[in-house]
């Protein structure tokens, strides 16, 4: 009987917990979803560029996603949603009497960082025109992703081995 009611009052105790933090951060949400939305659209250009390597060089790379990248990818969600949730406790209670939107700020940045890490993976390894103008701005992350001397393949590519 006593384990019973402790195991009830534990859970009526973490159900409130539980139902006051998510009320408190309910406004989040939104900006934890587009910027979860657009990791997510990240990491599918960065497979895009692991499976156009590999039809372009085949011995560089398998074109799978692997697990380590998985746990990358969730510690950087993780890294955002607490970054997105430390700007809006800021807001809400340190910054309280100013008109600063500092979630909307650190919201666009994450986007912005999204985005342009897409277009990196866009470009990269790629003979379109639009690529290779691209890459004279952004970095092509064939050799950084894929631990792959971009020089070598050329060479192995034209035969110049």
């Amino acid at each position: 009987m006593k384990t019973l009611l402790l195991n009830s009052t534990g859970r009526s105790l973490f159900s409130v917990i539980g139902g006051g933090v998510v009320a408190l951060l309910h406004p989040t949400f939104p900006f934890i979803l587009v910027c979860t939305l657009m990791v997510l659209a990240d990491v599918y250009t960065a497979w895009s560029l692991s499976c156009r390597v590999k039809r372009k060089f085949p011995n560089a790379n398998d074109g799978k996603f692997k697990s380590i990248y998985f746990g990358r990818v969730v510690m950087t969600l993780i890294k955002i949603y607490v970054l997105i949730i430390l700007s809006f406790l800021m807001e809400r209670y340190i910054f309280e009497g100013l008109q600063i939107k500092l979630v909307n700020i650190t919201a666009g940045a994450v986007c912005f960082w999204q985005l342009w890490s897409m277009l990196e993976n866009e470009s990269s390894c790629s003979d379109e025109k639009w690529a290779r103008v691209l890459q004279k701005v952004l970095v092509d992350k064939t050799a950084r992703h894929f631990d792959v001397d971009l020089s070598d393949l050329k060479k192995e590519v034209k035969g110049e081995q």
